[in-house]
């Protein structure tokens, strides 16, 4: 076995790390039904003044908006420690890229097989790992808000 061998592995690997770390899917994917059910139900409270639902369901309304930027800016906080992880992990891999781009005719030697496991470890773990960590937290934070707005959506159209 060559370290040559290896070279599509780090490529993959540094490609879906740097991938990973400029993806902003969970912004785009999970949080979406939240905020059109929030847009939803502010619509309702641009109508007339006599035609508004109840001032205590707007407050309500406004309090959800106000934890859900709240969540939005810890979630970005978050995601920029995924980032810099991902990141640092990518700039390792394309370094060990370069490496093996000088040793690709070199055999492993006996007793660095480690070496091999650790490259196949680093190129396809961390990624998954890190953006799977930020969904379920994410995912865990916005089911109780969903549920919330659901429930004020509900309240402000029986209003009417």
């Amino acid at each position: 076995m060559k370290y040559g061998d290896f070279s599509s592995l780090i490529q993959l690997g540094v490609g879906l790390h740097v991938g990973t770390a400029l993806l902003q899917m969970y912004g785009e994917l999970g949080i979406a039904p939240l905020v059109r059910t929030i847009d939803r139900t502010r619509s309702l409270f641009l109508v007339p003044e006599s035609e508004r639902p109840p001032k205590p369901l707007e407050e309500d309304l406004d309090r959800l908006e106000s934890k859900y930027e709240i969540f939005r800016i810890r979630l970005f906080q978050e995601y920029r420690k995924y980032v810099l992880i991902n990141s640092l992990v990518a700039i390792s891999l394309a370094i060990t890229l370069v490496a093996i781009a000088y040793k690709a005719q070199d055999d492993v030697a006996a007793g660095y097989e480690w070496t091999t496991v650790l490259m196949f470890v680093f190129s396809l773990l961390p990624a998954p790992l890190t953006l799977g960590a930020l969904w379920i937290d994410a995912n865990r934070q916005v089911k109780p808000m969903k549920d919330e707005a659901d429930s004020l959506e509900k309240k402000v159209l029986a209003s009417q």
